[in-house]
């Protein structure tokens, strides 16, 4: 999952309500921000999740006008 700040964080996983993410790019953080008080924990983090997927383009792919 990575380094320190990610072993930390699963360190706790089982003691307090949390979720840990890896990889977060700036749509997912939207996408936090937009549902935090709308769904539970776990729905938001598959719906960051989820963002996060969708919006990751890879640049030579677009600009010879296929799909990812």
């Amino acid at each position: 999952f990575g380094g320190t700040p990610s072993n930390l964080a699963i360190s706790v996983i089982n003691q307090v309500k949390t979720e840990v993410i890896a990889g977060v790019n700036l749509p997912m953080l939207i996408k936090l921000a937009e549902v935090r008080d709308k769904v539970s924990l776990p729905e938001a983090a598959l719906a960051a999740q989820d963002a996060g997927r969708r919006y990751i383009r890879v640049a030579s792919v677009e600009l010879a006008g296929g799909a990812a």
